[in-house]
């Protein structure tokens, strides 16, 4: 019984299961049923507990942004791009997390309505960016779209400017997470789409 005890206390500073050879041994020498069951019931709680508990299990935050075209009579003008008003800080495309219960294409134009004041027109999936290093906060998915508008951004939400910008203007050093890969990754395509469209 002593040696049960010693078997329990070690095992419990340790935060492991007694090695279940003590227990039959512990039997073999003698302990009554009745006490048996009742170690044996201490020592399957913990096990119990562990086994209860939710599998540690943290998925990424699901983000949404919009590369917006604005046009004005029929002419390009540039892209929209946001002043953070919430660190981090920087300039950035407008977007936002996906709701619970909600698509990806409406959790993004509802975003850019509250975000830049714009309905988009000719909305579509662009890219992925799921680099766990993207954001400093947290590892975060971003569904990057393309989309047109035809008015000017005004600033809401969590943007504390929202303003056109030229292609050629892009303030590269100035933006936030790895929206400039975003862009870089936009322009590329933009101008192979303009080449195919010519040929």
């Amino acid at each position: 019984m002593a040696e049960l005890a010693d078997a329990l206390d070690s095992g419990s500073s340790r935060g492991n299961s007694v090695d279940v050879r003590v227990i039959l041994a512990a039997i073999l020498r003698g302990v009554p049923m009745k006490r048996y069951f009742t170690l044996l019931a201490l020592l399957l709680l913990p096990l119990m507990a562990w086994a209860m508990e939710p599998t540690a299990h943290k998925p990424p935050i699901l983000t949404t942004t919009a590369i917006i075209e604005i046009y004005d009579s029929g002419e390009f003008k540039g892209i929209v791009l946001i002043e953070r008003g919430k660190a981090p800080f920087g300039k950035a495309i407008p977007g936002g997390k996906v709701e619970y219960g909600e698509t990806v294409e409406d959790a993004v134009r509802r975003e850019m309505m509250e975000e830049v004041h714009l309905e988009l027109v000719d909305l579509q999936q662009f890219h992925v960016y799921s680099d766990p290093s993207r954001d400093f906060r947290h590892h975060s998915v971003e569904v990057a779209h393309t989309a047109k508008a035809f008015q000017y951004p005004m600033a809401g939400d969590d943007a504390a400017k929202a303003f056109i910008v030229q292609l050629k203007d892009i303030p590269w050093s100035e933006l936030a997470f790895d929206h400039a890969q975003v862009l870089q990754d936009y322009i590329q395509w933009r101008n192979d789409h303009a080449f195919s469209a010519l040929r």
